[in-house]
């Protein structure tokens, strides 16, 4: 079961499909520990299909970073070399750059989920 987002935002729509943006945190927004915001889009039976995500959970490499799920299979998906500082900042930056993944999403894997 996807878990439900604090909040919820169309990003705006590409080639007739609405991107979202949508941010989790724990334990709230007005205290977060980590955190997880994610552009996405909705198939018509209701599966979100996402497209990159910036969190903060903890890798070898560090913690803040950029799943690049529009990127080809088989690249490297994880951008660890950002510069965002906590989740507001993970918010402005998929909003800024929501239309640059939403259309190589569609280009790389169509209009379903990545495969793996």
């Amino acid at each position: 079961m996807q878990s439900e987002f604090d909040y919820l935002y169309p990003a705006g729509t590409h080639r007739g499909i609405e991107f979202q943006i949508g941010a989790r945190a724990d334990p709230s927004i007005n205290n977060i520990h980590s955190f997880a915001v994610i552009l996405f889009f909705a198939q018509a039976d209701g599966t979100r299909v996402e497209v990159a995500k910036v969190d903060n959970s903890e890798h070898e490499e560090g913690t803040i970073h950029v799943d690049r799920y529009y990127r080809e299979v088989g690249t490297d998906d994880k951008d660890f070399d950002v510069d965002i500082g906590g989740m507001w900042d993970a918010d402005e930056y998929l909003e800024q750059n929501w239309r640059r993944f939403a259309k190589t999403y569609l280009e790389n894997h169509g209009e379903g989920p990545r495969r793996e």
